[in-house]
């Protein structure tokens, strides 16, 4: 039973509670151990073979533990066993499609007995659920539409930096639009989860209750963009569309008093709104997307809403930013400290120690690309072409790599001591666990960064034994892209990720988040437990052109989510507190 299997079971038990209409509280305790167990970093089951505990697990409380531990030793959890005799499979597939939840599940297997989707299309090709209470010919169209396009569309998620881009796109749009104060897009993409299932975006107006007819011209600009393959539902305050990409987009307007609350809100997760709440209850408040209010008897006074930062105040709390929203412990630590970790920005970063030229498979000359980087900003970076092993991406061997120190020292020459390029290259960890070049070219390399390319399909244990030997040469400064995935494309290799990283600590090699876009590789609960058994972390774009040097922002958003500091990363270090550090002379 590994992590997914768990997590599956626990997301099942939500939906079916949900549909059943029971305690939100309590299925949003299933919701919120599914995502977690989810995303943990090690293998649940294995943890517990090893040492009889499952090990501590965020939101897991003593109840959800002993069902984790069944599923562990039975393959199967008697509560979910319980609760799926008698209901239909179908109506958890049913939920997947935009526009239906719960209410509508129930309704439909209530009145009609729609127990599968394709029943579901059935009857509304046939026009039986516009008879339905609360229904009508709108609705059952819409629905069949929504059918139709989940049919028709990919399902997985979407990568972070897509909806980046298409949300940046559409604000654009809309800052021509009459009439708004103040826009940002919120949900999961502001938090910089890895991917995206959807776009929101807020919108403000200045006394949206009198501006009605502003809010429409709104609401009407916004059909108007190119991008839009169908407007699914236009509202008096919210819109929701679907790009001609497949990402669906809702955009609402509020009055701009209470912008912040609604951004909060809208933000999420979901988890830490729970949590807000229940602080704003226990203080004589209320929380929510119209403000903070304070309650006495039936009168609720509004006193907060314009900002985030007003509202995380009237609780009693330091602003925590977007990223750390998770319910991971941050409105406890912001409480008890009355500050949050100072998160490194983009403008800490001094280096990037992964970078590909021509002389790989990168597409800049090495003088062009260091002109770029020190134009930017940057004060060094490291040059890491590819070792031999790669030859698919122009790996070099140790004759050609000589070679590059040549021009390398010409190149950094020439800026007249302003800026410095590293010698480096990124060493493929060869099947045995050893490097990819000789000592002789190894103990001269300022920059080694090891990176598993290959032989992606050992097992763990010999992945694990690989990985080591890699990092206890004394040859490795950082540990490149160590899962090796690639997002919806490539699992991650399968290794002894506390081993690896507590080696990682012990020989002082950096773990680099990697922030290619389709890798973002550690991800942030790697990362937050990395950082935990002691290690340092290098931000790199693991760029292949001058352009791709952007990337370091997704990087710096995995490192927010897992509340790095600039301490925290090497490459945040002057050129001489670096080089002190790996003791280069």
């Amino acid at each position: 039973m590994d992590n997914q299997r768990i997590a599956e079971i626990f997301e099942e038990i939500a939906d079916m509670m949900d549909i059943k209409g029971e305690d939100f509280f309590r299925v949003n305790a299933y919701r919120h151990a599914a995502r977690v167990i989810s995303n943990t970093p090690y293998d649940i089951a294995d943890a517990y073979a090893k040492q009889k505990r499952i090990g501590k697990i965020p939101g897991v409380g003593k109840a959800l533990e002993e069902k984790i531990i069944e599923m562990i030793k039975t393959g199967r959890c008697t509560f979910h066993d319980e609760l799926i005799k008698g209901f239909p499979k179908g109506l958890l597939d049913m939920l997947r499609v935009r526009g239906i939840g719960p209410k509508k599940v129930k309704l439909f297997f209530g009145e009609l007995q729609i127990h599968t989707l394709a029943q579901l299309k059935k009857a509304a090709e046939d026009g039986l659920l516009q008879k339905l209470p609360k229904m009508g010919k709108k609705s059952e169209a819409d629905i069949l539409r929504a059918i139709q396009d989940y049919e028709a569309m990919p399902h997985e998620r979407k990568l972070l930096h897509e909806g980046l881009l298409e949300a940046q796109k559409i604000i654009n749009y809309l800052r021509k639009a009459p009439g708004i104060v103040r826009i940002q897009y919120a949900g999961s993409l502001r938090r910089g989860v890895e991917t995206i299932g959807d776009i929101d975006i807020l919108s403000s107006v200045k006394n949206a209750e009198k501006n009605v007819k502003l809010i429409g011209e709104i609401m009407e600009y916004y059909a108007k963009y190119p991008e839009i393959g169908q407007v699914i539902n236009r509202g008096d305050t919210k819109s929701s569309v679907l790009l001609k990409s497949g990402l669906q987009v809702d955009l609402r307007v509020v009055d701009d008093t209470i912008f912040g609350a609604a951004l909060h809100y809208f933000t999420g997760s979901k988890a830490h709104n729970i949590h807000i709440r229940e602080r704003a209850k226990k203080m004589g408040l209320k929380v929510s997307e119209y403000g903070v209010f304070k309650v006495s008897g039936k009168k609720e006074t509004l006193v907060a809403g314009k900002t985030e930062e007003e509202l995380f105040a009237k609780l009693g709390l330091p602003y925590i930013i977007p990223e750390m929203r998770e319910d991971q412990g941050e409105i406890e630590y912001g409480l008890k400290h009355k500050k949050m970790p100072i998160a490194i920005e983009f403008d800490d970063l001094k280096a990037d120690l992964h970078t590909h030229s021509k002389w790989s498979d990168g597409s800049e000359e090495i003088d062009v690309l260091a002109a770029q980087y020190q134009k930017a900003g940057f004060e060094y970076m490291a040059l890491t072409d590819h070792s031999k092993a790669v030859g698919v991406a122009g790996g070099m061997d140790e004759s050609k790599v000589m070679k590059q120190w040549k021009e390398i020292d010409k190149v950094t020459k020439s800026f007249g001591g302003k800026f410095r390029i590293l010698k480096g290259s990124e060493v493929d960890i060869l099947k045995d666990g050893s490097l990819d070049f000789s000592d002789a070219v190894l103990k001269k390399l300022e920059v080694i960064n090891a990176s598993a390319h290959l032989h992606h399909q050992l097992d763990e244990k010999t992945q694990t034994k690989r990985l080591l030997r890699a990092i206890e040469s004394g040859y490795v400064k950082i540990l490149s892209h160590p899962t090796g995935r690639l997002i919806n494309q490539r699992k991650p290799i399968s290794f002894d990720v506390e081993a690896v990283f507590k080696a990682c600590a012990d020989h002082r090699v950096a773990l680099e988040i990697n922030s290619s876009p389709d890798r973002m590789d550690l991800k942030d609960t790697h990362v937050r437990m990395a950082k935990e058994l002691g290690c340092k972390f290098a931000i790199n774009s693991d760029s292949h052109h001058s352009s791709q040097m952007g990337f370091l922002q997704y990087g710096i958003t995995i490192a927010r989510r897992a509340w790095l500091t600039k301490e925290d990363v090497i490459n945040t270090m002057t050129l001489k507190e670096l080089l002190k550090y790996w003791n280069i002379t």
